[in-house]
């Protein structure tokens, strides 16, 4: 008897291309596009041409946006991409974003860390727009951007887009795709742009030039953070929390804190006023000089409010910062380990894959024995964060879900997940 075919285009092509079918599939929460926390319809999963495990994924959210007239207007967008991970880019670009006039991905989703890309003469590609982490290497993007990859995206569809997120690519169409040959095509176009990128990541680090050409973090200079940690002078916090309390009189002996407080006040400020300026208005061209005096006394009572809470919020956010800094650095400097750049220890360690972009790294003998590098992303309070052991440029690592106590990450804590990790670092090995 004959075995009935699929009637979704997506399944047939699931079952021709040897990938495995199904009506929901699981993909990383990194990007706009995938961070929207939409809904897969359906998706395909199976292997991309270069070995790489990928899903090529139905998927839909609902779009909300208001007009100046506080209306709200909501809409589903389609998409049909393919999605899969690369983590050798991570410390090249941590942020690419492309799309087409009609695309609805959005290129600009890296926040302030990112910058427009000119993408050549080609007037095929006037209309479309690219964007790229700040930090990037000009000569890296130079040499990704290539004549054949320009060409490439200059033949893509109206609504074709991608973004790279910290080691995950999404790359496909901004509608709900059906035709067998457009699923062969959008399959086919993921796996020519992850091996596009791969390629880059992997001849800079066969050539040794990793490190010069690795991104650098955003922000990483931060004179005022220098400034109040050599005068604070911390002594080994055991916590985050017990570092915190040294910085918030200093802050708030720093003109530079009143006035980032004011600025955010007036911000706020002119934002309520905005809303409510029709009203304003009427109170002041119609009103008596009595209410007159209240609106004038009632839009100074709420700017110093929003400047005591801005300040509150300045000092707090600081204290914090400064204080995981202080506590790491002590960390490192007891233990006799070593403060990395994040960007370049991930491009020069790309062979090892790791498994999320890093934001501090510590790198040395470290308190077990082990001869390697402590990575973490994150401060513990959330999910998202993670922290991993290293063991070389190629590997192995272990990782695991970052938690912190009440008190923020601990001297102890990070001491016992470092035990933790090496074991499962070397176990494989004494195997």
């Amino acid at each position: 008897m004959t075995e009935a075919q699929p009637s979704d285009p997506l399944e047939q092509f699931a079952q021709l291309h040897g990938l495995k079918y199904s009506t929901s599939a699981s993909l990383p929460n990194q990007g706009g596009t995938l961070g929207t926390g939409g809904t897969v319809e359906d998706g395909a999963v199976g292997k991309l041409p270069g070995d790489l495990d990928a899903t090529l994924a139905r998927y839909s959210y609902v779009h909300t946006t208001t007009d100046a007239d506080n209306h709200t207007h909501s809409e589903t967008r389609h998409f049909t991409f393919v999605v899969t991970e690369l983590p050798e880019s991570i410390g090249f670009i941590p942020y690419l974003g492309f799309s087409g006039p009609s695309s609805q991905f959005s290129p600009f989703a890296g926040s302030n860390e990112t910058e427009g890309i000119d993408l050549g003469e080609d007037k095929a590609l006037d209309s479309y727009n690219a964007c790229a982490y700040k930090g990037a290497s000009k000569s890296w993007l130079k040499q990704l951007f290539s004549p054949s990859l320009l060409d490439w995206l200059a033949r893509s569809d109206d609504d074709f887009g991608f973004e790279l997120a910290n080691g995950v690519l999404c790359v496909g169409h901004s509608s709900r795709l059906t035709d067998a040959s457009q699923l062969e095509a959008v399959w086919e176009d993921g796996g020519h742009l992850a091996g596009a990128i791969r390629k880059e990541c992997m001849e800079e680090v066969e050539s040794g030039d990793a490190a010069a050409d690795s991104a650098k973090e955003v922000g990483a200079d931060d004179p005022r953070m220098e400034a109040a940690l050599a005068k604070a002078k911390v002594p080994s916090p055991s916590s985050v929390g017990s570092a915190a309390d040294a910085f918030g009189s200093d802050l708030l002996q720093a003109p530079s804190t009143y006035l980032s407080a004011l600025g955010r006040a007036v911000l706020i400020w002119l934002v309520i006023n905005l809303f409510a300026s029709a009203l304003t208005i009427n109170v002041l061209v119609q009103a008596n000089d009595s209410a007159k005096t209240v609106t004038y006394v009632i839009e100074a009572a709420l700017l110093l409010l929003l400047f005591a809470f801005g300040l509150r919020r300045v000092v707090r956010v600081r204290s914090d910062k400064y204080a995981v800094e202080a506590f790491y650095r002590a960390y490192a400097a007891d233990r006799n380990l070593k403060l990395e750049p994040p960007l370049q220890f991930a491009a020069t360690h790309a062979e090892a894959k790791l498994p999320f972009k890093p934001e501090r790294v510590l790198s040395g003998n470290l308190p077990g024995g082990l001869e390697g590098s402590l990575v973490l992303t994150g401060d513990g309070s959330k999910r998202s964060g993670r922290i991993a052991m290293v063991a070389g440029p190629r590997g192995p690592y272990a990782d695991a879900e970052l938690k912190a106590e009440a008190s923020g990450i601990t001297a102890k804590l990070l001491d016992g997940y470092v035990e933790r990790l090496e074991e499962a670092v070397t176990a494989p090995q004494k195997a």
